[in-house]
């Protein structure tokens, strides 16, 4: 069974065997935090639906395309409301964070103080200062994954508008070309 293991089949199908578990916990936790987890108040399922955006490129036209534009144009002023929300949620979780954390820390320094004792060095202070601290950590973490979020969300925007701008100057051009106003130097 070693001599199997060593080989370079039975080591993929290892790795394929460690991947395909993982794959599992993996599906169950993107699930659960797809129906779960809230960014801004509401589901992922949600926020895919208000801006998830179809370019139908079989049929697409000007006035589609100028349609495009003006839906895109609202949803990147709503989510760049989002985003500054989280940004200053993230930062204000931060600042809370850190100065629990800074109180914790000064209070155990005073402590040995006062108690005539060896401070203890930096990491054993910041590990003793941490403990407790995991709910402002997590809620951080949130945060942060939320400003992530309202980020992709308006690079995704910035996408779609740029291929909706050019497809339409693609249009343009060939409707000028095939109208005869496009010059051909001939």
């Amino acid at each position: 069974m070693s001599e199997q293991n060593g080989s370079p089949e039975g080591k993929a199908k290892l790795l394929i065997d460690k991947l395909l578990k993982g794959q599992n916990v993996y599906k169950f936790f993107a699930d659960s935090m797809r129906k779960e987890l809230l960014i801004s108040g509401q589901t992922y399922d949600y926020w895919y639906e208000k801006f998830h955006i179809d370019i139908p490129v079989d049929n697409l036209t000007p006035a589609l395309c100028r349609e495009l534009g003006m839906k895109i144009m609202q949803m990147h002023q709503d989510a760049t409301f989002y985003y500054a929300a989280a940004t200053a949620k993230a930062q204000w979780l931060k600042r809370g964070s850190e100065s629990t954390f800074n109180d914790k820390l000064f209070v155990i320094v005073q402590e040995h103080k006062a108690k005539g004792g060896r401070v203890p060095g930096q990491d054993t202070l910041k590990a003793l200062a941490s403990v407790g601290n995991e709910e402002f950590d997590s809620a951080h973490s949130l945060a942060d994954i939320e400003v992530k979020f309202w980020r992709s969300i308006l690079e995704h925007l910035a996408q779609c508008r740029r291929l909706v701008e050019n497809a339409s100057l693609t249009m343009s051009t060939e409707l000028k070309y095939l109208s005869g106003g496009y010059n051909t130097g001939a």
